[in-house]
Formats: C-alpha cells, sequence, structure tokens
C-alpha cells in the first residue's frame, strides 16, 4: 500500500525485543527441559510427554481466551499493553519455579510438577503473547512494512536463542571430568532458569515501554466487534480461505516440530555424541541461518510474494534438517573423526535455518494480511483472535507432538539417566527413525501452503477499500 508511513526503527526495535521472552521460554523448553526431567531427573519418556502435552492443550485453549479479551479490552492504555506489562514479573517467576522441583519426588510427584509449573508459564506466557502478536499487526497496514515488522522481531528472537544457546550451554554447562556431557549436570539448571526468568521479564517490559507512543494510533474495540457472539467470530474466520491455509498448514507444521524439538537433545547427546560445547558450536549453523532467512524474506516477497516463498522453505527445511541422519544411517556420512564431521553438519543446520527464517517470517506478515481481509469483510477488528486461533491449532498439534516423541522413547526402548557410552547402536538408531518421522508433516503442509489466496494486489486493494471506509466513518 503506497502512501504509508514507515514505522520509526525504535519503535520496530522496541517490539521486536518483546520476542526475546517468547524465544527464551520455547528454546528453553527444546534445549533443556525434556532433557533435565528425562535425562537428569529420570522421569520416564511417556509421563514426561504427556505433562508437556497436557501444558500445551491448556496453553491452547486459553489462547483465543485471551486474544477474545484483548480484543474486546476497552483502557486509557489501549486493549495490548496492559497485558503485556501484566504478565511481565510473574512469568520471571513461573520459569524459575519450573526448573526448582524438590529432591527426592517420585514419579508422580516429577510429572506433576512438569505439568503444573508448564502450564503456568505456558498461562502466562499466552497472556503476553498474544496480545504482543496482535500488537504487531496492527502497528502498519503496508504490505511490505509487516514483513519489517516480522522481520525485527524475528530477529530479536533469533539474538535470543544464540544467547540461550551459546551462553546457556557454555557458561551453565560445561563439560568436566565428572561430567563428560555438562547438560547431564544437575547443578546448571538452576542458574540458566534464573538467567531466562530475568531476561524474559526485562524484554517485555521494554517491548511495552518502547510501544507505548503508538497506543493512541492502534484500533480500539468497535461496537460491532462487542455484539458479536464467539460462534460468529469462528465461522468468519474458518469462512477465509486464506485463513484455513494457514491454520492447516500451522498444525502440520506444529507435530513435525514437536516431536522435534523433543528428540532434538537426545539426538544430540546420544545419536551424534556431541559434547555440551560441540552441540553450542554447531548450533551457530541454524541460529546463522535464520537471519539470513528473515533478511531474504522482504526481497522473496517482493520477488515472488509471500505464498511462493513459504511453500519452498516448508519443502527445504525438513529436508536439510535431515539428511545428514538419513546419510548416517546409510553409513555415507564421514565418521566423527573426520575433518569434514562438523562442516556437513553446520551446513545442513545453516540450511534449514534459513528456511525456518523465512518460513516464520512469511507466515506471520502473512497472517496480518488475513487479519486485515478479516477486517474488511466482517467489520471487526480481531488481530488478537485470529492470531490466537492459529497458535491453538498449532499448540494442540505441537501437544500430539511431544507425546509421539514422548512414548515413542518408552517404545523404542531408550534408557533414562544414561551416559552416552553405555547407549547401544541399535537404540540409538531407533531414536533417529523415531524423529525422522517428522518430515512426512513438514511436507504435508507445504500442501496446505498452495490453498492460501492473498496477493500483494488483493492485499493492497483491500487495505485501501478499507481506508475508504473508515474515512467515512
Amino acid at each position: 500500500m503506497h502512501g504509508t508511513p514507515s514505522l520509526p526503527v525504535r519503535t520496530k526495535l522496541a517490539y521486536g525485543i518483546g520476542q526475546v521472552a517468547e524465544t527464551i521460554k520455547s528454546t528453553g523448553f527444546d534445549i533443556f527441559l525434556f532433557f533435565y526431567f528425562t535425562q537428569v531427573l529420570g522421569l520416564t519418556g511417556t509421563l514426561a510427554g504427556l505433562a508437556v502435552m497436557v501444558a500445551l492443550i491448556f496453553d491452547a485453549v486459553t489462547d483465543p481466551l485471551a486474544g477474545y479479551v484483548s480484543d474486546h479490552w476497552r483502557s486509557r492504555h489501549g486493549r495490548r499493553h496492559p497485558f503485556m506489562v501484566v504478565a511481565a514479573v510473574p512469568l520471571g517467576f513461573a520459569w524459575f519455579g519450573l526448573f526448582m522441583p524438590p529432591q527426592s519426588l517420585s514419579q508422580i510427584g516429577l510429572f506433576f510438577w512438569l505439568a503444573g509449573f508448564a502450564i503456568l508459564v505456558r498461562g502466562i506466557m499466552t497472556l503476553y503473547y498474544v496480545p504482543y502478536l496482535a500488537l504487531g499487526a496492527e502497528l502498519t497496514k503496508d504490505y511490505q512494512e509487516r514483513t519489517s515488522v516480522a522481520a525485527w522481531r524475528g530477529v530479536c528472537g533469533v539474538l535470543a536463542a544464540a544467547l540461550v544457546v551459546l551462553v546457556g550451554l557454555s557458561v551453565f554447562f560445561p563439560d568436566s571430568a565428572e561430567f563428560k556431557n555438562g547438560l547431564l549436570n544437575p547443578a546448571g539448571y538452576p542458574k540458566v532458569a534464573l538467567a531466562g526468568a530475568i531476561l524474559m521479564s526485562l524484554a517485555i517490559l521494554i517491548s511495552a515501554w518502547g510501544t507505548r507512543d503508538r497506543i493512541a494510533l492502534l484500533p480500539k474495540a468497535s461496537n460491532s466487534l462487542v455484539r458479536a457472539p464467539v460462534r460468529e467470530d469462528i465461522a468468519a474466520a474458518w469462512g477465509n480461505v486464506s485463513f484455513r491455509a494457514l491454520f492447516v498448514g500451522t498444525m502440520l507444521v506444529a507435530v513435525s516440530i514437536g516431536i522435534v524439538q523433543t528428540l532434538n537433545m537426545h539426538l544430540n547427546v546420544y545419536f551424534w555424541q556431541l559434547s555440551s560445547s560441540a552441540i553450542a558450536f554447531l548450533a551457530i549453523g541454524l541460529l546463522v541461518g535464520w537471519p539470513v532467512g528473515i533478511m531474504l524474506a522482504a526481497p522473496l516477497h517482493r520477488r515472488f510474494d509471500k505464498k511462493r516463498t513459504i511453500i519452498v522453505a516448508a519443502l527445504i527445511g525438513p529436508l536439510a534438517g535431515n539428511v545428514a541422519v538419513v546419510a548416517r544411517l546409510l553409513g555415507v556420512f564421514p565418521e566423527q573423526s573426520s575433518p569434514l564431521f562438523v562442516p556437513l553438519i553446520f551446513s545442513v543446520l545453516f540450511v534449514a535455518g534459513v528456511a525456518a527464517g523465512l518460513a516464520v517470517i512469511s507466515g506471520a506478515s502473512m497472517m496480518a494480511d488475513v487479519t486485515q481481509e478479516h477486517h474488511f469483510r466482517t467489520g471487526r477488528s480481531q488481530e488478537g483472535f485470529l492470531f490466537s486461533a492459529t497458535a491453538f491449532t498449532g499448540k494442540m498439534a505441537a501437544a500430539v507432538g511431544y507425546l509421539v516423541a514422548g512414548v515413542g522413547l518408552d517404545l523404542i526402548g531408550f534408557p533414562v539417566q544414561a551416559d552416552p557410552s553405555q547407549v547401544t547402536l541399535a537404540e540409538v538408531t531407533r531414536l533417529a527413525w523415531l524423529n525422522l518421522s517428522a518430515c512426512l508433516f513438514g511436507f504435508a503442509s507445504a500442501c496446505a501452503y498452495f490453498f492460501y489466496g492473498i496477493d500483494r494486489a488483493r492485499q493492497e486493494h483491500t487495505a485501501r477499500e478499507l481506508a475508504a471506509r473508515e474515512a467515512l466513518l
């Protein structure tokens, strides 16, 4: 849409910093939490997967509620900022408590501690993150500027992930004579939890403060929105073909991510037999790839549009993320002593990171366009509800992925609290095949995105018509 003023860089930066909180939470869950409760504390894979699944289902159910309440909220501080501020400090306390279970808890005790605090963390994060995502869609109506806003959020997220992986692993989990892999040392987990809690709370407060000057310019809850029942909101959203495409695509990707994230650290420690320092180094490949993908998003959207970009990313991501695993299973990947071992893993992780960055930024920008079209069709500004609806299906599907992976670990007989040298070749081979099952869901998501129907011309036409309508009010 031409003629729309660009957002100040300071506003984009402040908004982007808000992503740090969610990234620390999600990266912490992916890298530390499941591994900590299974391999360090000894919780079975089934109970750990079930606990995470319960928390994700609770999280998914509260997402639309948070979006609905936020869309309807009326205050002098706007619809989004009050929720962001209120969540900041409680989130930090909940995150720290998650990693501090009392000693000598039974299996059932560990299950309830993990499930209870995971629910608390995710519930508070929802209170913050759903309004935060909606705020990003409301900051601008420009087609390309929305990609820029999403890119700033993505870059800040990548930096936060790098902080968690590189600093978290090297500082809090150094390899030692007692623990050849530092991730097996229980003393590091309270420290990394405290650091994460402080950073999450600060990031939220900085983001809310740095974007407060935009509150007066943001959409307000409309009278038509207040009168509309929830079932009409759901029916109107589902009637949008582009929304359905993103909804289903997100669901399929989430199942894949749930499986991969649950098994990722197990794969690093037992399949690749990497030390914590090597895991941190190789993770740079993925983390460097993310910002490259983010920076490529805008020019690729101009050249090929958002739909084609996300389809290609959805196809490349699973291939790049698993080609090294397949090669090793087939016996054609270099041995760990080979000088090509680390560079090859680094390279495929870099490509996977590029694809992930492209997919995330494209999806966020596409959903912002969907919310605009929904507003035009229905007359209701419901960024919070629509973003939360997509998050709902993503988390429900991810819950299934976590449970599949957790139960799968027990079905293949993978040991808990085991030293890497004690795990047999047959066990790590079964672990690798379990991880590869995630690829099918990743490829299926590309098929769903084919049905997305909003291109640049359609978005700009909708924006002009919407602006003309609002000018008459």
